[in-house]
């Protein structure tokens, strides 16, 4: 991938990071507003509204907020999934630079779609066994590994793969 789409992904990563950072702020605030209006009673929201020099509707919109939120404790990070991901590809046996390569060139070449849920390795086996001698050598091998691996490794390689991070993937020397 090139500096260019490597940076700028970066920074749309940020971003995305940035806006669900304020909404989980905006969550925290209307509940704290909701709970400071039930401490205080009848007639909470028109005090608190004037202590906060905002008006009635912002502390009801508050409020409301706060019982759609749900509670922040049973939900897991928003960073979940890609730490997951990444902890699956420590996980995997390191395969030769070439096989990424080979693997790099299938994906990119593919529409991953939901069918690629249910059994993505196996589905990556068939298209390395699919494969001409010339493209690599040793497809039974290459696809093999793609068979080993869980249904969370084999999404973990797409993922990294699409997103051109192919440092991530682990290689052995060749």
């Amino acid at each position: 991938m090139s500096d260019f789409l490597e940076l700028l992904r970066r920074a749309e990563a940020r971003i995305e990071h940035g806006n669900v950072e304020r909404s989980a702020g905006a969550d925290d605030r209307a509940r704290v507003i909701d709970a400071e209006v039930a401490r205080r009673g009848r007639g909470g929201a028109k005090a608190l509204a004037a202590e906060l020099n905002v008006s009635e509707k912002t502390v009801s919109q508050a409020v409301a907020r706060a019982r759609t939120a749900g509670d922040p404790r049973r939900r897991l990070p928003h960073d979940t999934l890609d730490r997951l991901l990444a902890a699956e590809l420590r996980d995997l046996p390191p395969l030769p630079a070439v096989h990424w390569q080979v693997l790099a060139w299938i994906v990119r070449g593919m529409i991953i779609d939901v069918t690629w849920l249910e059994d993505p390795g196996t589905l990556l086996s068939y298209e390395v066994e699919d494969l001409e001698e010339d493209v690599v050598t040793d497809t039974d091998a290459l696809a093999a590994a793609c068979r080993s691996w869980s249904r969370a490794q084999a999404l973990a390689v797409i993922d990294a793969i699409l997103h051109g991070d192919d440092d991530a993937l682990p290689t052995k020397g060749e």
